[in-house]
């Protein structure tokens, strides 16, 4: 089965940082702007995990970023200056993107199954039309106050859907809209230098190297880790202690795994601690997720749009769900990211996930503790500052089926590249091959194999 096409789609995450010197930043393709634009360095984040990127789950840990405020999360100025605001506190910036995934196999769902967040095969798609409203906390010795409210419109929006909001307003894999994020911020100058950031609302979670952001991630198609195994957005309380100047600690009560305010359901718990390096080289990132991923109450039967990992029984559909609180999951994603040189920049990414009591999977469709994990790596050259390559590799295990549908190991392996003829419009193709060992998952379940190559296109405003 798609879990696109039916029963279960994959939801999304988020980018940011800066803070660096200009020869670092063009390690990983970050150019001056021009054309019109102020005269700084962008910053792409690519060398960051997505606990490190203001504006996402958690926060920049270097202590130099949040100093200087740099101008981050790959935003021109073009909006700011139509709506005369380049100098205010508050900040508007987006982009748009659409991309052409194709599939010589012309799958006969019409669906390149594992290939997301744009997994319809041989169409041009409008992704993302994304906008961003903020004011950034100022990490100084008064308390202060922020907020981000971010507004996805495309087809994208499936990916991060929230359980229990806009349910069945929109088509699948047809043009949408999810408030991805809206969150308020303080910064309590509290504990330590650097002080403690909380934000309450909805915003990214913590996990992963991969962004829901289109610019945020170095290809249009993400990992089998980023489609199945996190969370996407969480709603309720996160805090990020800036303990020193180069660690970071986050925690957080979030209700759930990608599902909105409902009375019924428990809470839970997303933290972790992010590391970097004194010669700022080296930066590590350690998450957790603990709490109930299921749902109080079974969906329907056919129901399109259940978070990853959440079952529906037909024999129990609309029942309340008794072992509701006894099936709690636990996840552990580990991202460790090295700059060789100011030219090759090297990601590696661990999950490990596991899930009590998990509905209608057992003998009988009795319920069954599930499995999975992965580890993935990307490798980033930039070749000049218009053109940085990418290779990704991957492999992920469902042990059980609870994430993908199938009890399978799934490959995948992607070349592609960011060229950036202008600074606000870039152009990234990809190639990739992706296959499995078990029960064929591809072209509607008739392949063990599938070959894909496609293209998306940003504008940066």
């Amino acid at each position: 089965m798609d879990r696109h096409s039916a029963v279960n789609v994959p939801i999304a995450r988020v980018a940011d940082s800066g803070g660096e010197t200009p020869t670092t930043r063009r390690s990983l393709g970050m150019n001056r702007v021009d054309d019109g634009m102020k005269d700084e360095e962008e910053d792409t984040s690519l060398d960051r995990s997505r606990a490190e990127r203001r504006g996402g789950g958690g926060g920049p840990t270097r202590e130099e970023e949040h100093e200087e405020q740099p101008e981050d999360e790959f935003k021109s100025d073009l909006l700011a200056r139509v709506l005369g605001l380049e100098d205010s506190p508050y900040r508007f910036f987006g982009w748009l993107e659409g991309g052409f995934m194709g599939n010589p196999a012309r799958p006969s769902n019409g669906m390149n199954f594992g290939v997301n967040p744009n997994s319809v095969a041989n169409a041009w798609k409008f992704q993302q039309l994304y906008l961003v409203a903020e004011r950034l906390v100022e990490p100084n010795d008064r308390v202060n106050f922020g907020f981000r409210s971010d507004l996805l419109f495309g087809t994208d929006w499936q990916q991060f859907h929230m359980v229990g909001l806009f349910d069945r307003v929109f088509p699948l894999n047809g043009f949408g809209f999810d408030p991805v994020q809206f969150y308020g911020e303080v910064h309590l100058p509290v504990l330590t230098r650097g002080g403690v950031d909380i934000k309450g609302g909805r915003f990214y979670a913590l996990a992963g190297y991969e962004d829901g952001m289109a610019p945020a991630r170095p290809l249009d198609s993400a990992s089998y880790m980023f489609g199945y195994s996190h969370p996407f957005t969480h709603f309720g309380v996160m805090s990020t202690w800036h303990v020193t100047d180069r660690l970071n600690l986050y925690n957080g009560a979030v209700n759930g795994w990608d599902r909105w305010i409902n009375q019924n359901d428990r809470w839970g718990y997303a933290g972790g601690v992010s590391w970097d390096s004194a010669d700022d080289r080296t930066s590590l990132s350690i998450t957790i997720n603990a709490g109930p991923i299921q749902s109080s109450r079974f969906f329907p039967v056919g129901y399109p749009l259940t978070p990853n990992g959440v079952t529906t029984p037909p024999y129990l559909a609309r029942l309340r769900n008794v072992l509701y609180g006894g099936d709690s999951a636990l996840l552990f994603t580990t991202v460790l990211i090295h700059k060789f040189s100011e030219a090759l920049t090297v990601i590696g990414e661990t999950d490990q996930g596991f899930e009590a009591n998990v509905p209608g999977f057992g003998s009988g469709g009795t319920p069954q503790n599930a499995e999975w994990y992965g580890l993935g790596g990307w490798v980033l050259y930039t070749f000049t500052e218009k053109v940085t390559g990418v290779y990704r590799a991957e492999v992920f295990r469902d042990n059980n089926g609870v994430r993908t549908g199938f009890a399978d190991t799934f490959y995948e392996m992607t070349l592609g590249a960011i060229y950036k003829p202008k600074t606000w419009f870039w152009l990234r193709p990809e190639v990739r091959f992706d296959w499995a060992t078990g029960e064929p998952p591809y072209d509607a379940g008739h392949s063990r194999s599938q070959f894909t190559l496609g293209f998306d296109a940003i504008f940066l405003f």
